[in-house]
């Protein structure tokens, strides 16, 4: 390959295991998987947002079209002709109703629990998949699911619905295909090498590729972990692109000629309240830590000019989020004080909690904690902090649900779909089966999200949606701290031709190098 032509993209994490449908290594997974591998709908990433916290639009790639009865309860799509997986197998519906049965059909020989696991908020509700022919694909639902295309487009949700090649399927079995698992994208996985950060991933372009060859030849994914050497490789130029610089001097950046765009990704750092811990599960108390938590000024500290506290458990960019949601909880030590009194705590209390010391989207978990427990501390709080080194082992973990003995996590997530809020906060979910780790068990909002997920009716859904925001923002399972507002990404001069929209991965495809 021609050096000048490989994009450099300096990441906060390494990247997981290259097979989508069976990775939880967070965003910086999905932003390879972006480049790689291919779903039936994805973003459009070449539509500029309409307005500033517009959702994508979401249009038909290894697919043609798509035909949906009125209660979106059938789905049938006509897959595109002339695409091949980088291995060569041609795309067909075969190949289509393979990738589903390793998804969502315990009777398949495909089948894998771990993938089944990981994508069922997308195709849990899939009861049959079936090709009609050889390029069509219908898929029945055992119920209405109007988000079926959009959640589709979710890079490592964890899982991914982006499609392999079913030739690799059949050769390593359905859970041997990790680096080994060909898609359709404009670049091919071509190698895994060690950095002093981590482990890196190198593309290569895929010249056969059914929309045409991309301009630059290949990218190499790097990580960074710390901030300051991720900055420093920008301003250096042995990358060309970051991610992952809330916390970096975002003006001087700019001011030496790089782009960092303001944006409205679908991003929340949150703290997720684990209700089995009697104190916690005390809804005073986590008023309390809400109210004595200065959002504005963690905010100005931490991140100034990236970030703002957030309202709502909907993130920017997801379709119901609303951008005027009310500020439920200013800085209010003493009321904060008033309610732990209340609840029996007056000469205060020690909470064990945990985060991840880094990873995929985190910023600086060590930093944002000690800032919160400078706040909890005003008002009788201790915590006792443990972070934990590794970002997948964390996430797994995290998964699994919170011990016993810890009173919060966090997690930096959010989605462009609203059927995320039933991911993280539905009954069904309980950890360890899905990813409600803090065991969330609220009857009155599972029936609220119950009905959104199946109206469809764009606006109801809407309405619904935000009714149940505003059940979560008052019962507080998880406590929005903070979205992005820039330095997610910045890039330099020498990138041309990228279209930012609100996601939070990118897509290479049509970009040129100076």
């Amino acid at each position: 390959m021609n050096e000048n032509r490989i994009l450099r993209v300096a990441l906060d994490w390494s990247v997981d295991e290259i097979d989508p449908p069976r990775s939880f290594g967070g965003w910086n997974t999905g932003r390879v998987v972006q480049q790689t591998h291919e779903s039936l709908f994805e973003d459009d990433f070449n539509e500029i947002p309409d307005s500033f916290g517009a959702p994508t639009k979401i249009i038909p790639r290894l697919a043609s079209s798509c035909e949906v009865t009125n209660d979106y309860s059938r789905y049938i799509f006509r897959i595109r002709d002339g695409v091949k997986f980088h291995d060569g197998t041609p795309l067909n519906a075969e190949a289509v109703v393979i990738n589903y049965e390793r998804m969502c059909c315990p009777g398949s020989p495909f089948y894998s629990h771990a993938v089944a696991d990981f994508n069922r908020a997308g195709v849990g509700l899939v009861k049959e998949v079936r090709a009609v022919d050889e390029m069509t694909v219908e898929f029945n639902l055992s119920e209405p699911n109007p988000e079926f295309l959009r959640y589709m487009t979710q890079e490592d949700a964890p899982g991914a619905q982006s499609l392999i090649s079913p030739e690799a399927i059949r050769r390593f079995g359905p859970d041997g295909c990790a680096d080994q698992a060909p898609g359709t994208g404009a670049f091919q996985f071509h190698r895994r090498f060690e950095t002093e950060g981590g482990s890196a991933v190198e593309l290569r372009r895929n010249d056969e590729y059914w929309f045409g060859p991309p301009q630059i030849e290949g990218i190499q994914y790097l990580p960074f972990p710390d901030l300051e050497a991720r900055v420093q490789a920008l301003v250096d130029g042995r990358v060309d692109f970051a991610y992952s610089l809330e916390g970096a001097d975002l003006e001087d950046l700019a001011a030496r000629g790089f782009s960092v765009p303001e944006f409205s990704p679908p991003y929340l750092w949150y703290l997720v309240f684990n209700q089995r811990d009697p104190r916690i599960s005390d809804l005073r108390i986590r008023h309390a830590i809400a109210y004595a938590i200065d959002r504005e000024a963690l905010c100005e500290e931490l991140f100034p000019g990236a970030a703002v506290p957030a309202c709502s458990a909907i993130p920017p960019g997801a379709p119901s989020h609303d951008k005027n949601a009310l500020e439920r909880y200013p800085y209010d030590p003493e009321l904060a004080r008033k309610l732990l009194a209340d609840a029996g705590i007056e000469n205060g209390c020690v909470l064990q909690v945990e985060a991840a010391q880094a990873g995929s989207a985190q910023l600086n978990p060590g930093a944002i904690y000690d800032r919160i427990s400078q706040d909890l501390a005003r008002v009788g709080i201790q915590l006792d902090i443990k972070l934990h080194p590794d970002w997948v082992t964390y996430c797994n973990q995290w998964r699994e649900g919170a011990p016993a003995d810890i009173s919060f996590s966090e997690m930096s997530w959010g989605m462009s779909c609203d059927l995320w809020l039933l991911q993280v906060l539905h009954g069904s979910n309980k950890s360890p089966y899905g990813f409600n780790a803090g065991y969330n068990n609220d009857s009155e909002l599972d029936e609220l999200l119950d009905r959104a997920r199946k109206e469809c009716v764009s606006s109801e859904r809407t309405t619904l949606y935000r009714e149940a925001d505003a059940l979560i923002m008052e019962r507080l399972p998880i406590l929005p701290l903070f979205t992005s507002r820039r330095g997610m990404i910045a890039y330099s001069q020498r990138l041309q031709g990228l279209t930012v929209i609100n996601q939070c991965w990118q897509d290479f495809r049509h970009v040129r190098l100076k």
